[in-house]
């Protein structure tokens, strides 16, 4: 949260420095977000795998925040802040126990975004930028069966690339409702160490890799609660709608 505010505070500042140069009035607005959508750990070791099915339609789902600002021409920056709970589902046969069993790696995280931004007409909108992922927990769920705690199998944190788009459905002097789509893609391997993964069906690879990947629709509340106005003497100023 404190590195959030640090970021926050320094997008504030710059804006403030853009809008004392002059042009067109700078916006600050808040919005609380929820998305909903599918995550896969991507693996090339599990995917030659035959005994090894990937469900590629398991749910991810994430709730928090957003701090942003508008620049002129419509460019903006905003840091977001979620809770984050991403899962992988698997089928995975035993030929020799003549079994199969159901089993999920689960990932329960807290997201750091910072986005650039641009909104042009009519609430059409689309975002690029880095995610920062600090990992919670990491568990290994087998149906009907034990759960295993993977975090220390796993990289801590590590960073994704995200990309968004969407639109405006609901688009109100100072309240927007934007319904989007957006996804994150990890390109290295956040595996540490396989010594840990005994039982889970994944301690028989040599070396193993997975780099998440997640698509989700996001839906969010954003109200725009200030801007910067010129003040007495030139000056700019933080203005609060009333």
């Amino acid at each position: 949260m404190k590195r959030i505010l640090i970021i926050a505070t320094l997008i504030i500042m710059s804006l403030q420095t853009m809008a004392q140069r002059g042009g067109e009035p700078n916006w600050i607005s808040i919005a609380g977000k929820v998305g909903f959508g599918t995550s896969i750990m991507l693996s090339e070791q599990i995917s030659d795998d035959e005994n090894v099915t990937a469900n590629y339609l398991s749910p991810a789902f994430s709730i928090g925040g957003r701090l942003g600002v508008v620049f002129v021409d419509k460019i903006g920056v905003s840091v977001e802040y979620l809770a984050s709970n991403f899962q992988n589902k698997y089928e995975v046969k035993m030929p020799l126990l003549n079994q199969k069993n159901n089993t999920n790696l689960r990932f329960k995280s807290g997201d750091i975004l910072i986005l650039a931004r641009y909104t042009g007409e009519y609430g059409f909108y689309a975002e690029i930028g880095p995610k920062i992922t600090s990992a919670k927990t990491i568990q290994y769920e087998v149906e009907s069966g034990p759960t295993f705690d993977l975090t220390n199998c796993f990289n801590g944190k590590f960073n994704s690339i995200v990309f968004g788009f969407g639109y405006a459905v609901v688009n109100a002097d100072r309240v927007q409702v934007s319904l989007g789509a957006r996804v994150a893609y990890c390109s290295k391997n956040i595996i540490k160490q396989t010594s840990g993964l005994e039982r889970t069906g994944f301690e028989k690879y040599m070396a193993m890799e997975m780099k998440p990947f997640s698509a989700q629709i996001m839906v969010d509340i954003n109200y725009h609660f200030a801007r910067f106005g010129s003040a007495t003497c030139d000056k700019q100023k933080i203005i609060f709608f009333k």
